[in-house]
């Protein structure tokens, strides 16, 4: 009889104890999962912001090269300003699209995967600026011509010339290293990580939300 009474108890104190870990792993999860919402969503500002600006840059640029269309460079100036702005613009669409569709339901593996991929299409940004770097004289020229209304084409010697065709060599061999060194395998890479610092950064303190509960479940499970 007490031997009966003994297993009942111990069956009652591992029912408990189950459901103990239960409430437990749903409390933290819960919590976790919050902080992780709100790093994204603290996020959401960044690319909405890139993509409002850009779409008024892409704009811009097309009306700057239809007013000057009488100079080729002014053309080809605007023309590059409006098609580097539209890849912002896209990336900025896809890192949004990335966060408002993450599902906070799904199996932490699998949201530690989209966070990556969310990080990874911020990465793009930094593509597309390195994409950018040799037509640096080119945004040059519109820029001066737009905030300054000067034409600096019309003061350029041809010591000028040669001098901007060695910086634009030297920006190709610059930008040809960074896409180098932004590929997915340096992720997760500590200069990449500062770099990121205030426009990703959020998705490193995500995915460590996510970490901690995974941590939890892993010593729930081999208790």
């Amino acid at each position: 009889m007490d031997n009966i009474n003994l297993q009942e108890l111990w069956q009652q104190n591992e029912k408990l104890l189950n459901s103990t870990r239960t409430l437990n792993l749903d409390l933290l999860r819960t919590v976790k999962l919050d902080k992780a919402k709100s790093s994204l969503k603290n996020l959401l500002f960044l690319p909405a912001s890139t993509m409002i600006f850009f779409i008024f840059m892409a704009s811009y640029g097309l009306y700057f090269s239809v007013n000057y269309s009488e100079a080729w460079y002014f053309i080809f100036s605007g023309s590059v300003v409006s098609f580097f702005a539209i890849l912002f613009v896209l990336s900025s669409i896809r890192q949004l699209k990335l966060i408002l569709s993450m599902d906070y339901s799904a199996p932490i593996l699998s949201m530690q995967k989209d966070l990556t991929r969310i990080k990874l299409s911020i990465v793009t940004n930094f593509k597309i600026t390195a994409w950018l770097l040799p037509f640096s004289p080119f945004i040059a020229l519109f820029f001066f011509k737009v905030i300054l209304d000067f034409n600096l084409m019309a003061v350029l010697t041809i010591n000028m010339i040669i001098t901007f065709a060695f910086i634009t060599i030297a920006l190709q061999v610059i930008a040809i290293f960074i896409l180098k060194s932004l590929q997915p395998k340096n992720i997760n890479k500590n200069w990449l990580n500062w770099l990121l610092q205030g426009s990703g950064s959020q998705i490193d303190e995500a995915i460590q939300f996510l970490d901690e509960i995974k941590e939890f479940e892993k010593t729930d499970s081999s208790l």
